[in-house]
């Protein structure tokens, strides 16, 4: 009995996985991923074409969230054996949306980094493990567009539109995608669902943010905007609690801020694009229109106040246009044009002196060799009557003009 008793000893330990593998699950289970990280490169120097042994390490970095950690590792299981690792991470059937967002996370690293050909390859596997999520076809897209691959771009926003077709993104851009083809009147299609959806998705998300409020307070709207994009936790958490009217603050309510932060973004966007469809098509008025309403959102959107600006000096509002080229130049002390675009309007307003002030100081500070500023002066100081400065600055731009 006792020679059977330990011959059936040997059996179970032999038949039972290496002990390595099996500290790994417990220490992973307990979420103690250095221990079980531990367990997991001792186990790969024994065997190191255990594909297993990558895919507990994948779901170690998960864990710790590292998301281009996991990605190596799920990356060098699948050169062990395809087949055997996506089979044993989709038995894992609790954690295959897991393992979807470390792919797709790694993804938009990959794509950061412009490695597009690793970014494709990850979403690739996203579609295996989920090939209803619209949020990989969308980036499919877009890495297709930075590639310039465009109707491969578009097929996969279509891909997107057709699992969801109320999607303001992939709306949107598709609307993208035409436009920087320069078909302006054909991208201001998609532009207008792109608009339709995104609003109903942001007047849907505001009723949930301002319910213990009578009304949706844009004032409130503009605010989280500001300090969700500046990333202050503790005004964020304040507003919450005081003027929003919910105890648990923002740990309780962070998902729909966010949500409401990126709605209102892709809404911003699009009305800039709307804006700048008009722009290219000569279409002032409905330019002007979709540009305010991108400003409405976004107030401190450098391309939105720059080309506002411009219409407004276009239709001679001086005063309008002199209040958002400024803004321009407190977030960008050093953006040139927005100088140069103040001096163009102080120099229609005939206040020479403040002109001569910001092309000399301010435009050609930053940009020496600037012939537009160097004209402009000639034009103010020939205004003012100095004809020698005129004359000097003239002189100066032809030079640099013939050279």
């Amino acid at each position: 009995m006792k020679k059977l008793f330990f011959l059936g000893i040997v059996f179970l330990f032999l038949a039972c996985p290496p002990t390595a593998k099996n500290a790994a699950r417990i220490y992973i289970q307990q979420g103690e991923y250095e221990a079980a990280k531990a367990q997991i490169l001792a186990g790969l120097e024994e065997t190191p074409d255990d594909f297993e042994y990558y895919g507990l390490l994948a779901k170690v970095e998960i864990g710790m969230a590292n998301w281009l950690a996991a990605n190596d590792a799920f990356m060098r299981g699948i050169a062990i054996d395809s087949a055997k690792t996506i089979n044993w991470m989709m038995s894992d059937k609790q954690n295959i949306p897991v393992y979807w967002q470390a792919l797709y996370n790694a993804a938009i690293s990959l794509m950061g980094e412009k490695k597009y050909d690793q970014a494709l390859l990850n979403l690739g596997y996203c579609e295996i493990y989920d090939p209803t999520n619209v949020s990989q076809y969308i980036l499919e897209g877009g890495i297709y567009s930075e590639l310039g691959e465009i109707d491969k771009a578009n097929a996969a926003y279509a891909k997107a539109l057709s699992i969801d077709p109320e999607n303001p993104e992939a709306y949107f851009l598709v609307g993208k995608a035409i436009f920087e083809k320069g078909a302006y009147d054909s991208s201001l299609v998609s532009f207008k669902e792109a608009d339709k959806y995104f609003n109903k998705r942001y007047d849907r998300t505001s009723n949930v943010i301002f319910q213990n409020l009578p009304a949706v307070d844009e004032d409130i709207a503009k605010e989280i905007i500001v300090l969700w994009a500046k990333k202050d936790d503790d005004a964020l958490d304040q507003l919450v609690k005081v003027r929003l009217g919910f105890d648990g603050g923002l740990s309780e309510h962070r998902r729909t801020l966010e949500q409401f932060y990126k709605t209102a973004d892709g809404l911003s966007r699009t009305y800039y694009y709307m804006g700048m469809a008009y722009y290219n098509l000569k279409d002032e008025k409905m330019s002007m229109q979709n540009l305010q309403k991108s400003l409405g959102l976004k107030s401190d959107d450098i391309d939105a106040l720059y080309y506002t600006g411009e219409l407004y000096l276009r239709q001679k509002k001086y005063d309008e246009s002199i209040a958002l080229f400024s803004k321009i130049t407190e977030i960008q002390e050093d953006d040139t044009y927005a100088w140069f675009y103040l001096g163009v309007n102080y120099t229609q307003k005939k206040d020479y002196q403040k002109a001569v002030d910001i092309y000399e100081n301010k435009v050609l500070a930053l940009e020496p060799e600037n012939v537009d500023a160097m004209t402009n002066l000639a034009y103010v100081y020939r205004e003012m009557g100095n004809n020698k400065k005129a004359l000097e600055w003239l002189t100066k731009a032809e030079k640099l003009q013939k050279e």
